[in-house]
């Protein structure tokens, strides 16, 4: 795909997609002089349209690579495993073994309708349900 930005535009563009403390040069007004052109210049880029859309397509597909995905999972699950508290329970939300059960409770009376009876019976059900979902997850 013919990108639709000129070369100096796709500089800056490459430049921005590199992580803060890996650019060369080291700030966006440098980076501007390197270019020739006014650090305005770099600013309003930023804000056109066509500049914005390229920028957020990549970032996005940036974003969504397995590879890196893997590479931050691998990161924390290290950390973790090095007594990283923080790293493990972010390990865990992220892949989905820390999330709390999920109870969802539909009834087509409105809640002010409901008697103290029915409500207790409600909790009762969500209850026993949440405790034979921790039975379940008891290694044996």
């Amino acid at each position: 795909m013919d990108s639709i930005l000129d070369v100096r535009q796709e500089q800056f563009l490459n430049w921005l997609m590199t992580p803060a403390g890996h650019r060369t040069p080291t700030s966006q007004d440098k980076l501007a002089l390197e270019l020739g052109v006014d650090e305005t210049t770099l600013r309003r880029w930023k804000k056109k349209p066509a500049f914005k859309l390229e920028w957020e397509r990549r970032v996005n597909e940036l974003q969504q690579s397995p590879e890196r995905t893997q590479k931050l999972l691998d990161s924390l699950y290290e950390r973790a495993m090095n007594g990283d508290n923080n790293s493990a329970k972010l390990y865990l939300q992220a892949t989905n073994r820390l999330a709390p059960t999920q109870v969802h409770v539909e009834h087509s009376t409105k809640p002010s309708d409901i008697s103290d009876a029915e409500l207790d019976a409600l909790i009762a059900a969500a209850a026993q349900s949440e405790a034979e979902s921790r039975r379940e997850l008891k290694p044996l």
